[in-house]
């Protein structure tokens, strides 16, 4: 169970709103995950040159111009392949570039610098599993850490600078949790009909 799906309602009653009145300004989707990769680009500058706190704050914003693309996408009507596909390499470039910028900041010490790119490894790992197992019909939407829940977690460690440590362990552990969560659950569905084959 992950954290959208635990409180998809109480998600949807604040976004859809939101949403319905980007939509009606004229914003589009597709401008609205560009907006939340320029916000991400900004944040990145920003944890790179040490200034963690304020890098959090700018990728808070960039997460919530990311989260409301869809709800816009609904209003206008504008829901389409390329939308979902261009929002999900979105999701990666952001991810990449927050925790590369990440550890360039601490890359001074030899623990931090570890743990990020613990981080980073197991969040391109764990995108690319469940995109490798849908593609081959297995359900994959499994797993402790998920964008959505590693994010919260960047935004934390960023913002609130005396759980940074705690915070990077938990991605970095959370993360390969997570990324053996889903190799197990995929090796369930498809190693039996390999063994009759």
């Amino acid at each position: 169970m992950t954290l959208k799906s635990t409180f998809s309602h109480q998600i949807d009653v604040i976004v859809v709103p939101i949403g319905r009145g980007l939509a009606r300004l004229g914003f589009t989707p597709n401008w609205m995950t560009t907006f939340g990769i320029l916000l991400t680009g900004v944040a990145a500058g920003l944890v790179a040159t040490g200034r963690l706190p304020a890098g959090g704050w700018v990728l808070v914003a960039g997460g919530l111009a990311d989260t409301f693309d869809g709800a816009v996408a609904r209003e206008r009507g504008m829901v389409s392949r390329f939308g979902a596909f261009y929002d999900s390499v979105a999701d990666r470039i952001s991810d990449a570039v927050i925790l590369l910028a990440l550890a360039w900041a601490v890359r001074g010490d030899a623990l931090l610098f570890g743990l990020v790119s613990v981080a980073l490894a197991t969040a391109l790992l764990t995108s690319y599993v469940r995109a490798k197992a849908e593609s081959m019909d297995a359900d994959c939407s499994v797993g402790l850490l998920e964008r959505g829940e590693r994010s919260i977690l960047t935004m934390i460690a960023l913002v609130i600078t005396p759980s940074f440590e705690v915070v990077l362990w938990m991605l970095a552990v959370g993360g390969l949790i997570t990324v053996i969560q889903r190799l197990v659950h995929v090796h369930r569905q498809l190693a039996p009909s390999e063994v009759g084959a």
